[in-house]
This record gives structure tokens, C-alpha cells and sequence, in this order.
């Protein structure tokens, strides 16, 4: 039999005491840790893994001529809102400060899914307000009263919007201090238009406010469908001017362009990929478009709705030409686009990191 004594019984106690708790606790604990962190890494590796495939295939489609060609106009398409509710311009509508109204223009898609359908025709819808206070008129939907549109016109302005053939109701709100679409003027009047309105196939319907004072209110609407002059959008573009211009690239690799469009100053950005002259709906309404064809147009950020039109005169550098193509875009960000139907009519060469454009 060993013998422990009084010495070995306390140094094996101290020994004891300084080994860690290994209780049922602590254990289930360190599992639990495990497990969650087990469960981390398991998430992290699952998004990662179709990272690195989708990374791949963006590598292989970039590497095509045809998508490397595009791939900056794709770029800023992607900047391009898919709604117009999204605009600055738009958020003023809903907003809850009474002020003065909006910029005259300013619209919000309160159901964007019914307005920028893809399966309907569309056709211009032209506002213009002759009346002494500015107005901001609410399409909605006759049969469940559900509000569509809004579009403010200031005094003396007139405005085009692209909108589903079919049949609307409409309120016109009138004032001067402006609150919100939920208040409208804070000291105005809402009017409903009686029976409301119809945009048709092939035609702009246009509506014409006329009147003055609020208290009380007086209001007179001309109301008619005027069906669209094609013939004035089969003019032949015609080129003036000799010489060359050149470019120098932007850090960004982009090429832009002093010039104007029925005489107001713009900068273009020259865009090869573009088919089309681009303008947004801002500069359509300064140099004086008022009848287009509503179009739709397929862009990297789905469809958006544009209107085509002919404006007397574009000029950039040196060079000017009249009776040009134009698409207007309600939510075209930044500069104006210099398209094909354009860029066409020159020779057009790149040398080191200038573009020169010269007359054929």
C-alpha cells in the first residue's frame, strides 16, 4: 500500500485546481461555437462559388468583338433609371415641405408596370397650360380609380408624354404653393376633367388648359386628336461644312464634343454604338420639340419609352446638319448621345488617344 502524504495531498490539489473547467457547460459550448462557425463558413462559400462562375462567364462574353465594341455605351445605359419615380425631379412631386412646384416637366409613375408596359401601343399625350396658375394633371385609371401619372406644366408651358393607347381619367390641381400628390396645393383647387380622355392609336391627343383665378376657379379645355405628320419625319438630312475636327480622350475613354440642337448650346458625347441621336426629355422641351412618335426602345436596362422626332438643326465643331433624327428619353442621364444616323456622314478615325472627324 502507498502512502501519500500531507505534502503530495496539497500539491495534488493545487495542480487540480488550475486545470480548466471542462463542465457539461462549457463544453456544449465550444460545440455550439463550432457549429456556428462551421455554419459562416459554409454561406461564404456557397455565394462565392457562383461569384467566380459569373465572373467567368462576364470574362468570356467581354472578350467577344462584338460585346468589347459596345461595351462603354452599355456602361452608361446601365446608369439610365428604370423608373421614372427614381428622378430628383420626380421625388419634388411627393414632397412634404408646400413650395413652389416643381420644374415644369417633372413626372412620377405612381404603377410604372401599367405606363411602361410592353405589350401595348403607345401614343403622345400633349398638355399645355394657359392658365394663370401652374397645374400638375394625375392620369388614373377610370374603372378602379387607381392614379397613374403625374406631370406638372407650369404657366405658359406646354408638355409631351408617351402613354398606352387606351382610356383615362384625369384631374387637373391647380395653385400655387405646392405640397405634396397626397395635398396637392396647400391653397388650390383639384378639377376633374368630365369623362375623361382618349389617347388613340396613330395620333397625339392634345389638351389645351386655359383660364385664371382659383376662388373661384376658372377653367376652359380645348380638347382634340391630332393625327402625326409622318411626312415631316422622312426629310433628308443634309451635311454643311468642310474640314476636320479633332478630339482628345477622356481618362474614361470617351470622346465628347461642343455643339447645339436648334441652337442651344449642348456638350454631345460621341457614341459609335448608338444608332440614333439621344437627347433627354429636359433638352427636347428647351429647344422646342412638341410633336414625336412614341417609341420603345430596347436598352441594356430593359425597354424604355422614347419618342422620335426631327429637329431643324444639329451642329458640332464645325460642321452642321439639318433635318436630323432625334430620340428623346425621359431618363437619358448626362450628355446628350452623338449617334450613327450622324456620325455616318464623315470619315471617322482613331489615332493614339484622338478621334479625328473629318467632312467625306
Amino acid at each position: 500500500m502507498k502512502l501519500i502524504s500531507e505534502n503530495d495531498r496539497e500539491d495534488r490539489k493545487s495542480s487540480t485546481s488550475n486545470l480548466p473547467d471542462l463542465s457539461w457547460k462549457h463544453f456544449f459550448g465550444i460545440i455550439l461555437i463550432w457549429i456556428l462557425l462551421g455554419s459562416i463558413f459554409l454561406i461564404i462559400f456557397q455565394r462565392y462559388q457562383p461569384l467566380q462562375e459569373f465572373n467567368s462567364y462576364f470574362q468570356h462574353y467581354r472578350s467577344l468583338p462584338v460585346f468589347n465594341s459596345h461595351f462603354q455605351r452599355y456602361q452608361s445605359l446601365l446608369e439610365l433609371n428604370s423608373q421614372i419615380a427614381k428622378n430628383e425631379d420626380s421625388k419634388k412631386l411627393l414632397s412634404q415641405t408646400c413650395g413652389s412646384l416643381p420644374p415644369n416637366g417633372t413626372s412620377y409613375l405612381f404603377d410604372p408596370s401599367t405606363i411602361n408596359r410592353t405589350d401595348v401601343l403607345y401614343s403622345g399625350l400633349e398638355i399645355e397650360n394657359k392658365h394663370d396658375h401652374p397645374m400638375v394633371a394625375i392620369l388614373f385609371d377610370q374603372t378602379s380609380s387607381k392614379r397613374l401619372l403625374a406631370l406638372s406644366i407650369a404657366t405658359g408651358n406646354s408638355n409631351q408624354i408617351a402613354v398606352p393607347v387606351g382610356q383615362y381619367g384625369m384631374q387637373v390641381l391647380l395653385g400655387t404653393s405646392w405640397c405634396n400628390l397626397e395635398t396637392g396645393f396647400s391653397d388650390g383647387v383639384t378639377v376633374t376633367v368630365e369623362g375623361g380622355i382618349s389617347v388613340n392609336a396613330g395620333a397625339t391627343t392634345s389638351m389645351q388648359f386655359s383660364g385664371s383665378g382659383i376662388r373661384p376657379v376658372q377653367l376652359e379645355l380645348a380638347y382634340n386628336t391630332l393625327p402625326i405628320d409622318l411626312q415631316n419625319l422622312e426629310q433628308p438630312l443634309e451635311v454643311i461644312g468642310i474640314g476636320k475636327l479633332d478630339l482628345q480622350q477622356t481618362r474614361e475613354g470617351h470622346y465628347f464634343s461642343s455643339g447645339a440642337v436648334n441652337g442651344v448650346p449642348v456638350v454631345f458625347l460621341i457614341d459609335t454604338g448608338a444608332t440614333i441621336v439621344a437627347i433627354s426629355k429636359q433638352i427636347a422641351s428647351r429647344v422646342g420639340i412638341q410633336k414625336c412618335i412614341p417609341q420603345q426602345i430596347a436598352t441594356a436596362n430593359g425597354i424604355v419609352n422614347a419618342c422620335k422626332a426631327i429637329v431643324p438643326q444639329v451642329t458640332f465643331g464645325e460642321f452642321r446638319l439639318t433635318n436630323v433624327e432625334v430620340l428623346v428619353m425621359p431618363n437619358l442621364p448626362g450628355n446628350p448621345l452623338l449617334g450613327m444616323n450622324v456620325l455616318r456622314n464623315f470619315h471617322i478615325e482613331q489615332i493614339d488617344q484622338v478621334m479625328r472627324i473629318s467632312a467625306r
